[in-house]
């Protein structure tokens, strides 16, 4: 009788259409079991970019910076004023003692015009009381001056003098100050950023930036940091060549320049946000004459022939 009751529960089910539910989700459960059986595996994933591979047998390794052969040269003002005069361009190639830029001059410009009359008076002024101390000296008859009026004009004379020495003196200091309102290029070299604009107050001290970076680049330099449990294998004018970041393809030799006597904290870090406890030797090389079509700041990847131990 309990199997003819659970008989016709199973058919009052079917006829409800209950039965779909479980039976698509069998379906389902199969289907799935079968799509992950028949796909096939994953390729193994190749990297863009193939990694930097050296041709040493061993080397040391390190990142380097491209610079200047002059290093970087953050060009400041010797006077604060606002700017009236700018006639270079980023890029532009100078010589030592071109203009960068020029402030404003009307101030020591009508000092100096004030200093240039008063000398000219003083010139005048100076030959009158020469000529009256000179007509006191050729009187033959000491009776026909005093000696104090002798000494008046003689006195007279030398304080002329003096006071020509003293605005000549004047005028050169404004003169000096005038140029140093002009800012030239302290060395050959190329501008690398130019932060100044027309009408901006250049000021002295600390500032957010350069207001002009500029550097010899002929030749550029590469300075290669090796960490400091390495600087025991590096040697003087040990071979090296580096890769630009990205291109694996050109291989750039380098010629070594100097190794700097100071051991500092690290600067080039290879991941953006690194922060680590570790000093570094710094090796500067000189890229080839051509530049390697590289840039100032560009970084890359270094390797230096690793001399073996009592070589």
């Amino acid at each position: 009788m309990k199997d003819n009751n659970r008989f016709t529960d199973f058919l009052k089910a079917f006829a409800k259409g209950e039965w779909k539910i479980p039976v698509i989700a069998l379906i389902g459960l199969l289907f799935a079991i079968h799509v992950a059986s028949v796909r096939p595996a994953p390729a193994p994933k190749t990297p863009l970019i193939e990694p930097p591979q050296s041709s040493f047998t061993r080397n040391v390794s390190g990142i380097g910076v491209v610079e200047p052969k002059s290093e970087l040269i953050s060009v400041g003002v010797e006077l604060p004023g606002v700017v009236r005069q700018i006639p270079v361009k980023v890029g532009d190639t100078l010589k030592a003692g071109d203009v960068l830029f020029v402030m404003d001059e009307r101030d020591i410009d009508a000092q100096i015009a004030v200093l240039e009359k008063a000398l000219a008076s003083a010139i005048i002024q100076g030959k009158d009381a020469a000529q009256q101390f000179a007509i006191a000296k050729n009187i033959g008859d000491n009776r026909a001056i005093s000696k104090d009026e002798f000494n008046r004009r003689n006195y007279a004379s030398q304080l002329s003098a003096s006071r020509i020495e003293e605005i000549k003196a004047q005028l050169d200091q404004a003169r000096t100050t005038k140029d140093r309102l002009t800012v030239k290029a302290p060395i050959d070299g190329r501008i690398l950023e130019l932060n100044i604009h027309l009408g901006e107050y250049a000021n002295l001290g600390d500032l957010a930036g350069p207001l002009i970076l500029m550097g010899d680049i002929n030749p550029l330099y590469v300075r290669v940091e090796i960490d400091e449990e390495n600087a025991k294998s590096v040697k003087e004018n040990a071979e090296a060549f580096g890769y630009k970041r990205g291109d694996t393809e050109v291989k750039i030799p380098l010629q070594f320049v100097r190794i700097e006597p100071r051991v500092k904290p690290k600067q080039n870090l290879a991941i953006a946000g690194q922060r680590v406890d570790t000093r570094v030797l710094q090796i500067l090389y000189a890229l080839p004459e051509d530049g390697a079509n590289m840039y100032v700041g560009q970084q890359m990847d270094v390797f230096i022939n690793k001399e073996q131990e009592g070589s």
